[in-house]
């Protein structure tokens, strides 16, 4: 019960790594506040659990973060953590080398991805502030520290990913003082809905088998586990970290 008594929001929460990790911080004690775009597959992720609640949020319209967070103010007991796991991949938009991405693919993967994180944060602040202490955590990408020169060619995305790393060590910084911490997760490939059309590319797996000596494809409660320390109180004394939760993939040189 690390999270007990606390109350976290959780975005991207219908599946892959944000449904794990609502599902986790519920496990773990804490009242979760589960958002995400799809509706549908958000009752998926609460079921069994009483303590998830569903909430409908698009995180690129500033006007559904906006009236979403006010829903979560006006039923205290304020917010304690807030992690931003919402994302697209750019790949069926057209998001590819610079000079191949389609404009359209790069301002809507910086509108969801980049532009949702900040909307987010920029609303959980004042409830956190208000209390005097919170925790953010953003979940970023290995693609973002350790960009790779094969297969992995969507510009936009690893562009996002790296402004996430930026903002999350800007709260820190500006916001520290505060009592407010921000870290983020810089994942590898992980076993997600969103991975299915790589997982399914037998030269991008053996790329990965080779890149991530702890093999090509980590699970989502990998990066569940990393989020649930930076959000609880173990990690009190942790602000502005990036941790790659990669299978060694940063460390491949």
């Amino acid at each position: 019960m690390r999270l007990k008594d606390k109350r976290a929001l959780v975005t991207g929460a219908a599946s892959g790594i944000g449904r794990q990790i609502a599902r986790l911080f519920a496990a773990e004690g804490a009242t979760v506040i589960a958002a995400d775009i799809n509706e549908k597959d958000l009752a998926e992720t609460a079921q069994g659990l009483d303590q998830i609640r569903p909430l409908a949020m698009d995180v690129s319209r500033s006007e559904a973060v906006r009236s979403a967070f006010e829903t979560v103010a006006a039923q205290p007991p304020g917010l304690d953590i807030l992690v931003c796991a919402a994302g697209v991949v750019g790949s069926k938009y057209g998001d590819g080398p610079v000079a191949d991405c389609r404009e359209e693919a790069w301002d809507h993967v910086m509108q969801v991805n980049l532009k949702g994180v900040w909307l987010c944060c920029k609303y959980a602040l004042p409830l956190m502030l208000a209390r005097g202490k919170g925790s953010i955590v953003t979940i970023s990408s290995v693609t973002a520290i350790n960009p790779p020169c094969d297969f992995f060619r969507s510009h936009a995305y690893m562009t996002s990913k790296g402004g996430v790393i930026t903002l999350t060590k800007c709260i820190a910084a500006y916001y520290g003082r505060q009592g407010i911490r921000a870290n983020a997760v810089a994942p590898g490939m992980i076993d997600t809905p969103m991975s299915k059309r790589m997982q399914g590319m037998p030269e991008v797996m053996a790329y990965l088998k080779d890149r991530q000596p702890l093999g090509a494809l980590g699970d989502p409660t990998d990066i569940a586990s990393a989020a649930l320390y930076f959000a609880g109180d173990e990690a009190c004394f942790v602000n502005g970290s990036v941790l790659a939760v990669d299978g060694g993939w940063s460390n491949h040189g």
